[in-house]
């Protein structure tokens, strides 16, 4: 089975365990297990999003998008970062209502359905074990369903707190629990998102490292002029100015290909644009400037002498 697949099946789990402890949760009036539900949506969103990385980076660019579809996965995750924070929010309205005013818990409802529910985040697990170590965005759904995978269990522990205590408080305890998880998942997407459309340089790098970098490189003067960015999921670009002495074209372009190894190596930097200058590039540019200007001027007084001729 390929990755696609994997995703596909995991996805297709994960989704209906999430209607599964809806109903469980409206069933049995448990909280605990409703926002579970929350971060299973959490989960399948991380899923679906590798998924989509995985298709869209197979998409050719054309004259219009010249990056592909990649952001069209950034503005997905945005909008449902903002839903998953809107969730968050009724969960904790929910959970302040029943701290004033307990609800009876169906424990064995809540402890069937937590089990299965369970049952399901262990097998994605088993799943995507051996693919999570070679794609960055199928280790983040790994996580994802880690963290779902602990969350049921926590729920699963509060239903048999409440089984032997009859102690409902704990069904609120942990709902608001979960509730923080999702609210700071949806906190890092939006916040991620933004980031990235704002085109910002990516918080696992550093500036002032990655130059200094580059300039060990034999025949590297400077780097100057960067911008870093990321266009999709795992998928980053840079553009810089590389100065070097004056050399020939076929040592720059040398010095160019262990400048975009080491950020690829190093910074996972897949995609460069690098411009090569030298020592004398400034003056040189500057005197293609002034004759230019110079030219400019002649046909500008010729004109104006033709005018009035």
């Amino acid at each position: 089975m390929n990755r696609e697949k994997k995703l596909l099946l995991i996805l297709a789990f994960n989704v209906t365990l999430m209607v599964l402890e809806i109903a469980g949760g409206i069933i049995s009036n448990s909280l605990a297990l409703l926002s579970d539900a929350g971060h299973m949506l959490t989960d399948s969103l991380a899923v679906f999003l590798s998924y989509l990385a995985i298709r869209w980076s197979r998409r050719p660019a054309d004259h219009r998008k010249t990056f592909g579809y990649h952001r069209a996965e950034i503005l997905v995750a945005l909008a449902n970062g903002v839903a998953l924070a809107a969730i968050a929010g009724y969960i904790f309205y929910e959970a302040v209502l029943r701290f004033f005013n307990p609800q009876e818990i169906n424990t064995g409802i809540l402890l069937a359905v937590a089990a299965i529910g369970l049952a399901g985040n262990l097998f994605g697990l088993f799943i995507l074990k051996g693919e999570s170590h070679e794609n960055l965005n199928v280790r983040s759904a790994f996580f994802h369903i880690l963290a779902d995978t602990l969350s049921s269990a926590g729920v699963i522990f509060g239903g048999v707190i409440i089984w032997y205590t009859g102690w409902y408080l704990v069904d609120s305890l942990i709902g608001v629990l979960i509730g923080g998880i999702v609210l700071r998942g949806a906190v890092d997407l939006v916040m991620e998102s933004g980031e990235i459309l704002l085109e910002a340089t990516p918080r696992d790098i550093d500036i002032a490292l990655l130059r200094q970098e580059v300039t060990q490189i034999p025949g590297v003067e400077d780097l100057h002029d960067i911008h870093i960015w990321t266009i999709g999921s795992g998928m980053r670009a840079l553009s810089a100015h590389v100065l070097t002495d004056n050399i020939s074209t076929r040592e720059s372009q040398e010095i160019a290909c262990r400048v975009r190894a080491l950020l690829g190596e190093k910074f996972n930097i897949a995609h460069t644009t690098l411009e090569m200058e030298c020592e004398t590039c400034g003056d040189a540019c500057s005197f293609i400037l002034t004759e230019k200007d110079l030219e400019n001027s002649g046909e500008g007084n010729a004109d104006h002498g033709h005018k009035h001729g």
